[in-house]
């Protein structure tokens, strides 16, 4: 995807997308917020209007109260029921309207009371009765009257006679009167069932109660007057429903508007409220409807309110909010537009530079100008441009070094292959100079170890037996390692060879010294022990080699036998010691190479002489073998890896112990 239609998805996925968000969560964190405030504002008006109903209640109280006190019963002027009408209608003034019937129920007559005294302490008064203190019609005194109905009223009372009425009149009369009664009656029950109380006050003459008067309520009108005095707002509508099911409401079209709501399910909302169950109107998208039951009473106070066109004005202003954003958004990008070109330009020279030089094309230079990103982009570029060529260039440089090494190592492992070729010979010759098994001897236990290092060795030793049953006995250490010792000691073993040794050691040594130097070998040099055992006795010679080791029996002292001398080779004329040991039965002479007393114990220190000495004072007075096997062991334990870092030699003669 080219970098422009990029811009483009990034606008839309990172200013519209968001934006739109944005006015969606608003819209309708708005709306959840906005339908809050109108379910309070309706409980609050549901409030309102039980606590006018209250007051509505009160009043009417009130008004028969004042009746009960102010209507002359007993005048003969207000027998009639025209001038006993307009005396009520004096009375009630505009509360009259609310009444459908008002209803004298007497009591049975009953002695005066005394001062202080109640009518309900002295228990005489009907009102005790089944009948809850009315008289059923016609059951004379008690019987109840009408004082005051709306219907077609009679010209009097029952009971009450005018003159020139004729009798079928009189009953007609009767008869609407005890219908009156009846109908009277069900209102008051139903006003009571709904209001939670009838409306009713006792009728006192004379200190004496002598009936009740009870009110017969219009509902609907007294709930038209109540609803109508409620505030509403934006077409909200205030109704009461009582446990009949009749919905009041303050005018005819607002209980014709809630017959047409309808619930999400279908159901019309007057029907959702007769079954009660709120679920079915609380999820109304366009409507919120809030209900509340009295304190008192089987009536239900309610309010709803259309929000629709309110939730359209604010969708319609988040969509304008939308449109707004997007178009400003749009306008910014359209003003970007000539930038967001030349930075694509830009971008694709510095592609094709890139592309040039992942292709190899060392002179891909970027020519972008400019102090902004992009051109310290294409600077960065340039210099990692030259910086390559510059690392390949050392590359091809290393290149030409490693296998220049390479070649230098190959010739190297070539070499080293042919000096082990070499070296392995020469250890191979060496070898074979040495005896090939140990001499036998009749008056003698002999016992030999020999352990090179990983180069050709230089130590050497060396039996040659005569025929006067002496036998001579040489033990050498050739400077050095590798051929140049292997060469020394083949020159020695050829001296031994040829020489008469039956006479003086120490003159053999000055003539071998003599002939090596005359040899011209260089710095090659060799010390040489010889000892020579014949019939007890051991002559030594020593051309710089350690000192011999005496063990006598059966004690197990030490003697060290100290011949001077310097190697052989080192000077053209030198003189040597010779030196004589007896050897009884028992004893033991340990000749060695320099190889032990110099290797490292285990706090890196050279073992010495005194140390050998010590541990062949231990041993010395065992078997040839044994005591050979004992220094052999302390040669392994000194000896990383089992090679030792020099070579390492022990002769053991030792005279067989007398049987």
């Amino acid at each position: 995807m080219k970098l422009r239609s990029q811009l483009i998805l990034a606008f839309l996925v990172l200013a519209v997308l968001p934006l739109g968000g944005i006015v969606g969560y608003s819209y309708v964190s708005s709306a959840k917020a906005f339908r809050a405030a109108v379910r309070a504002e309706s409980v609050e008006v549901a409030r309102q209007i039980s606590i006018g109903l209250a007051r509505a209640r009160e009043d009417l109280r009130l008004d028969v109260g004042r009746l009960g006190t102010l209507l002359p019963f007993d005048d003969p002027r207000y027998v009639d029921r025209d001038a006993l009408a307009e005396l009520i209608q004096g009375s009630l003034g505009a509360d009259a309207d609310f009444f459908d019937a008002l209803e004298l129920v007497p009591m049975a007559p009953s002695a005066p009371l005394a001062p202080g005294q109640d009518q309900r302490e002295t228990g005489k008064e009907t009102g005790n009765s089944a009948d809850g203190g009315r008289g059923a019609p016609g059951s004379g005194a008690r019987e109840a009257r009408i004082f005051w109905s709306r219907r077609d009223r009679p010209d009097r009372l029952p009971g009450g006679r005018a003159s020139g009425e004729p009798q079928s009149a009189r009953e007609a009369t009767a008869a609407r009167v005890v219908e009156d009664v009846e109908r009277a009656r069900e209102a008051r029950d139903r006003l009571a069932r709904t209001l939670g109380g009838a409306i009713s006050t006792p009728v006192h003459r004379d200190g004496r109660l002598v009936g009740h008067l009870e009110a017969a309520v219009r509902p609907e009108r007294l709930m038209r007057d109540v609803l109508r005095r409620i505030p509403r707002r934006d077409g909200a509508v205030p109704f009461a429903t009582d446990a009949e099911g009749e919905v009041y409401t303050s005018e005819p079209e607002e209980l014709d508007l809630l017959r047409e709501v309808r619930c999400p399910g279908g159901q019309r909302l007057l029907e959702a409220l007769a079954q009660g169950d709120e679920e079915l109107w609380r999820g109304m998208s366009d409507w919120v409807v809030v209900i509340q039951a009295a304190a008192e009473g089987d009536l239900t106070y309610g309010i709803a309110r259309p929000i629709g066109a309110s939730l359209a004005e604010m969708r319609a202003a988040s969509l304008r909010n939308f449109g707004m954003g997007v178009g400003l958004m749009s306008l910014s990008l359209l003003a970007a537009a000539p930038l967001a070109n030349r930075l694509t330009r830009r971008l694709s020279h510095l592609t094709r530079q890139v592309d040039r030089l992942a292709r190899g094309d060392a002179a891909a230079r970027a020519r972008l100008g400019g102090r902004d990103e992009v051109g310290k982009l294409g600077e960065a570029f340039n210099r990692m441009a030259r910086d390559q060529e510059k690392s390949r260039r050392q590359l091809l440089d290393q290149e030409r070094l490693r296998r220049q090494q390479e070649v230098g190592r190959r010739l190297l492992e070539a070499e080293n292959e042919r000096q082990t070729v070499e070296l392995e010979e020469a250890r191979r010759f060496q070898l074979s100079l040495l005896p090939g098994a140990l001499p036998e001897h009749s008056d003698l236990e002999i016992a030999v170890f020999l352990r090179t290092a990983s180069e050709v060795g230089g130590d050497y030793y060396d039996f040659r037996p005569r025929h006067d049953g002496s036998l001579i006995i040489a033990v050498g250490d050739a400077t050095g390692h590798g051929a140049r010792a292997g060469t020394m000691v083949t020159v020695v073993k050829t001296l031994l060879a040829s020489a008469d040794l039956g006479l003086d050691l120490a003159a053999f040594l000055s003539h071998a010294t003599a002939t090596i130097r005359s040899m011209n070998l260089g710095r090659r040099a060799m010390a040489l022990v010889l000892a020579r055992y014949h019939e007890g006795v051991l002559d030594l010679a020593s051309a710089g080699m350690p000192p011999v080791l005496v063990s006598r029996s059966p004690s197990g002292a030490v003697e060290e036998i100290m011949s001077a001398g310097v190697p052989l080779g080192t000077m053209a004329r030198a003189s040597y010691e010779a030196r004589q040991v007896r050897l009884d039965p028992g004893d033991a002479a340990l000749l060695m190479s320099d190889g032990l007393p110099e290797m490292l114990d285990a706090g890196d220190e050279p073992v010495g002489y005194p140390a050998v000495a010590d541990r062949w004072r231990e041993v010395g007075q065992r078997p040839a073998a044994a005591a050979m096997a004992e220094f052999e062991s302390w040669v392994e334990e000194l000896s990383p890896g089992g090679v030792p870092a020099d070579d390492v030699t022990f002769v053991v003669v030792r005279r067989r112990p007398a049987s």
